[in-house]
Formats: structure tokens, C-alpha cells, sequence
């Protein structure tokens, strides 16, 4: 009989929220918490979670080829989220890894609705101004002008399952959204039942939105895919907001175009480096928003989360099919 030990890595929420998840999987098997860090090396990776056949795994650390060759009585990653960019899949299959992530309408509407809120809390100030009153500083109001949304023409870079709820959320203020994804994965039936959103090309995009979601998922051809020269193409004073992943941008590039006042302000919930320290100088402009990788952290994701993430385990315990299982040749 399979002795089961299951490590849950680098997620401060699972099992922390919603308890019951954590005492279910203690009906299976071991459960321990593993704080590492992001870039910690493949095989001490591997020598640290020796024993454990089960990993419900964060968005760090890496699990890359070095790992698996040092992990073989891995039995499955559950994902305790949607991106699985830290994994190499072809490796997991190589060493029988199953690599599983919870279904795509878990994370949809608390990822979108993130992005929204906070890039008009950037917009119109709210974290300034609310700030400036708990310093006793009412009557410096005047100082925190912001811009409306109404009318506006946004922009929403990948329209996948999250970027396509961010374009919807857009069009409630009745301007122009457009969308730019050469292979967008929304909904089926989606682009029928929003008729009025236009798919551009990214220079289009960048040189006429007000404001630009980043929704796009992480590979080789998106890496700072918002660099230097996409930001001189951008229309003067444009908003961006990333709740997609942090390497999506170049930080260098995007701090200069927000000094320089090419780009009014930038919102992300994700960075290229995390966990954030507090020297980061995004930290020190008011024209930026960051918050740390919490667009997840609502109760209705992350219990929807946390039951994917115990399915999985029930699943692979009990022989049956895996739900949102990836494959090493996945597209």
C-alpha cells in the first residue's frame, strides 16, 4: 500500500482560510508547509521535499528538469492556482509527474475584478488620498486629481479566460475595447456575444488605449513583451495594469516611461521578482500600485481552489482521472 506524504510549497493560503482542506488531506496522508526560496536550486529543491510523492505547489519555486532528475517518487503537482509556467512539463512526464491546475472559471472573475479595482484605485488616487487623511492632512485634497473611465478606449492584451472577463468589466463605461491576442482563448461563444470588441495589432492597441490590461500568459515570445520601444509606442499619459505575470514587462523600461510621464501609472498584483521587498522602486512612486499577488484571495476562489487541490489528491489516491491534467506536449 502507497504510503502518501504530501508537501504544500510556497502557498501561505492553502488550508490557512478554509481549514477543513488541509484536515482532509491529513485523512491521506503527512501534510507539511514548506516555505523556500523562489530560485532555490532544482536538486536541493529535491533533497528538501525527499519522501514526498505529492506537491501542491504556488507559483514558486521552479520545478525544472534538474528537479525531476532528483525527484522520481513524485507522483503529481496540483497546482494551487491556473499558470503553470514554474513547472517544466515535459520533464514531469518524462518522470511520471502528473501536473494538474484548478479549471479556468475558478480564478476568472476574482483576477479580472482585481485588475479593475485596482487600476482605478491607481487612477483616482484612493490609496494617496486615503493615506494623506490618516496623516491629518484633509485639506491637501486638491493635489489628488484623477482621470475618468467613462468614454475611454481600453486595451486588454490577451483575451483568455481572465482577459476576456477584463473586457467585458470594460465595456460597462461605454467606450471603445480592444483586444490583442494572436491566439485567444476566451470562452466558446465569446467573441459572438461581444460583437463591438475590435482585435488589433499590438501597436494599434498601444498607440490608441487609455488604459491596457496585461492578460496574457508567460512564455518565451512574451517575456518583457512591454519594453522600451512598446512604451514610446504607447499614447501619452496611458494607464497600464499586469495581474497576468510580472515578466511580462521590462521594470527598468517601465519605471522610465512613468518619470518621464509617457505612462501615467502602472497597477500589478504580480512582479517579475517575488516575494517584493520593500526597496523595490516602484515602491517609492506614487504612480504605481502594487500589491502582493493576492488577486486570488477572495473566499469564493480560493475555496474553489483549495477543493480542485484536494480533488487532485483524492484522484491520485484512489486511481481515477485527473481534472485540468497537463501534458508535457501541451499548447
Amino acid at each position: 500500500m502507497t504510503e502518501y506524504n504530501i508537501a504544500v510549497v510556497n502557498s501561505s493560503s492553502f488550508g490557512q482560510v478554509f481549514k477543513e482542506h488541509w484536515q482532509e488531506l491529513e485523512q491521506i496522508g503527512k501534510v507539511d508547509r514548506f516555505m523556500v526560496d523562489p530560485d532555490i536550486p532544482g536538486p536541493e529543491l529535491a533533497e528538501k521535499l525527499k519522501g514526498y510523492n505529492v506537491i501542491i505547489s504556488s507559483v514558486t519555486p521552479f520545478f525544472k528538469e534538474d528537479f525531476f532528475e532528483n525527484k522520481d517518487e513524485l507522483l503529481l503537482i496540483s497546482r494551487h492556482g491556473i499558470g503553470y509556467n514554474n513547472i517544466d512539463l515535459a520533464a514531469a512526464k518524462k518522470h511520471g509527474t502528473k501536473v494538474t491546475i484548478v479549471p479556468p472559471l475558478v480564478e476568472r472573475n476574482a483576477v479580472a475584478e482585481n485588475a479593475f479595482a485596482n487600476l482605478m484605485a491607481l487612477t483616482r488616487q484612493a490609496v494617496a488620498s486615503s493615506e494623506r487623511i490618516k496623516a491629518d492632512h484633509y485639506e491637501d485634497r486638491a493635489q489628488f486629481m484623477g482621470n475618468e473611465f467613462s468614454g475611454k478606449t481600453f486595451g486588454v492584451i490577451g483575451c483568455g479566460n481572465i482577459g476576456s472577463r477584463v473586457a467585458e468589466l470594460f465595456q460597462v463605461f461605454g467606450g471603445t475595447v480592444m483586444i490583442n491576442d494572436p491566439e485567444p482563448h476566451a470562452p466558446e461563444g465569446w467573441f459572438e456575444a461581444n460583437p463591438s470588441v475590435k482585435r488589433v495589432e499590438l501597436d494599434e492597441l498601444l498607440s490608441k488605449c487609455d488604459y491596457i490590461s496585461l492578460n496574457a500568459s508567460l512564455n518565451e515570445g512574451d517575456t518583457h513583451m512591454i519594453n522600451a520601444e512598446a512604451l514610446k509606442k504607447a499614447k501619452k499619459g496611458v494607464y497600464f495594469v499586469n495581474h497576468a505575470r510580472g515578466a511580462l514587462i521590462d521594470e527598468k523600461a517601465m519605471l522610465a516611461a512613468v518619470e518621464s510621464g509617457q505612462v501615467s501609472g502602472y497597477a500589478a498584483d504580480t512582479m517579475e521578482v517575488e516575494p517584493v521587498r520593500a526597496n523595490h522602486p516602484f515602491l517609492k512612486n506614487s504612480h504605481f500600485l502594487i500589491t502582493p499577488h493576492t488577486s486570488a484571495y477572495t473566499y469564493e476562489c480560493l475555496h474553489g481552489m483549495g477543493e480542485k487541490c484536494v480533488s487532485d489528491v483524492k484522484n491520485i489516491v484512489a486511481g481515477k482521472p485527473l481534472v485540468r491534467e497537463l501534458t508535457g506536449d501541451i499548447k
